[in-house]
């Protein structure tokens, strides 16, 4: 056996369980990182920090004084620069770990978009709404922008907007959505706690992806920045053409028809339990056939 097989048998044999957990938890949180900043500007600026590590170990090893001196007080005075240019993924990251501690420590809880408050019938009446609405918004060439909270809060954006605090139904969001009126101009946001429209016409964050279709408008990127920044859900209407898109996740699907809209706000608002029962009703268990 050579010295580099034996060193590296020895390498082996030295990890114990704890390092090992260890080293994939490391693995798993370089992955997360890497797919939360993948598309976004932070992309760019983890090259540049990448560049100027690899600047300043080389130096090290080379024995440039100066410059190692200079990359390592860049390095010194960086976090908070990093800390600044980061601010959106930051709060991005935070807001999805927020959201997952709050689904494993809550888990008999709604899962979905109003919490606890409303009722099963509630959230599946609203839903009916929703789509009905969307149906013919669509058939009209009517722009539109909804956006349904979950658990992360968008007290910001509803305080952008006009505060109204209304029954859903499929009769006001056609006249907030209607071109000639002022609150059309903006997005409609259902709050997560009942089932009410809490506020119109409110402002949206663009999303600084650069690798969207360039055929994409303000709206569509619009729903893209909310939902990378929060965990709501985001349907959109096209003007243009009338097609129904959605956002979740920092990711846009085109082109769905309602049934598909219908089965993700089914699937993301109803609790499981309801679910169950549903198809208990429908058919029945595997099990049971």
């Amino acid at each position: 056996m050579s010295i580099t097989d034996s060193r590296i048998f020895d390498i082996f044999r030295a990890l114990d369980f704890s390092a090992v957990v260890d080293i994939l938890i490391t693995t798993y949180l370089i992955y997360k990182i890497i797919t939360w900043i993948k598309g976004t500007q932070a992309e760019q600026v983890a090259y540049g920090i990448l560049i100027v590590l690899a600047i300043t170990q080389v130096s090290d090893w080379l024995g440039f004084i100066t410059i190692n001196y200079i990359f390592r007080s860049i390095m010194t005075v960086g976090v908070l620069a990093l800390v600044i240019m980061f601010q959106p993924e930051l709060r991005h990251a935070l807001t999805k770990l927020g959201s997952s501690r709050y689904k494993i420590f809550n888990m008999n809880k709604f899962s979905g978009l109003f919490g606890q408050e409303v009722s099963t019938e509630a959230i599946k009446s609203g839903i009916a709404v929703i789509i009905d609405t969307l149906k013919e918004l669509s058939a009209t060439k009517t722009g539109a922008l909804i956006v349904m909270e979950r658990e992360s809060r968008l007290t910001d954006i509803i305080n952008s907007g006009v505060y109204i605090d209304a029954k859903i139904s499929k009769s006001l969001l056609l006249n907030i959505f209607y071109p000639k009126t002022p609150l059309h101009d903006g997005a409609v946001v259902i709050g997560r706690d009942h089932m009410r429209i809490t506020s119109a016409a409110c402002l949206l964050p663009l999303t600084q992806n650069k690798n969207l279709n360039p055929s994409l408008g303000t709206r569509h990127r619009a729903a893209i920045g909310i939902s990378e920044n929060s965990d709501c859900i985001v349907l959109v209407v096209s003007e243009e053409t009338g097609v129904l898109s959605y956002a979740i996740g920092g990711r846009l699907s085109r082109f769905v028809d309602l049934k598909t809209v219908e089965a993700l706000l089914t699937d993301t608002l109803v609790p499981v339990t309801e679910k169950k029962s549903w198809i208990k009703a429908i058919g029945g268990d595997n099990n049971e056939r």
